[in-house]
């Protein structure tokens, strides 16, 4: 772990949030982000891609505030703000998908799923603090 703290404590700051933030643009705005290759997938898959991606969105600020602050907790105000972030580029890209007319549409439900994985991924690190706090305290 201490490993993987040092490598990512060299990554320039916010780093991680805007690879995050080009990914998600181009997956969502690019009218064939995928070219030809139009995979298999369930009923339903894509609204588990937006609930990771926005989800994904969420963590990587959280990480990014994490990295910056020495490794000390996000406090549940900036997590909180993170997923609020995270739920507003959802609703703004939908936007620009129906303003953009390259075959993209408007979805409530993408827009449902975008929060319903920013609000997932808030409240897990949320647990995570708590149960990491919790541990300290009991050694």
């Amino acid at each position: 772990m201490s490993n993987l703290r040092s490598l990512l404590a060299k990554l320039p700051p916010w780093c991680l949030s805007i690879l995050c933030l080009l990914a998600i643009l181009w997956l969502t705005l690019a009218p064939k982000p995928l070219g030809d290759l139009d995979p298999p997938l369930f009923e339903g898959a894509d609204k588990v891609v937006h609930a990771i991606m926005f989800g994904g969105m969420t963590a990587m600020l959280i990480l990014d505030r994490v990295r910056r602050n020495r490794w000390h907790p996000a406090s549940s105000l900036f997590i909180w703000t993170a997923a609020a972030a995270s739920a507003l580029l959802g609703i703004i890209i939908e936007v620009a998908q129906h303003l953009m007319g390259l075959g993209r549409g408007f979805d409530r439900f993408d827009i449902y799923a975008d929060l319903d994985g920013a609000v997932l991924t808030a409240l897990a690190v949320l647990w995570w603090q708590r149960r990491q706090h919790k541990h300290k305290q009991s050694r």
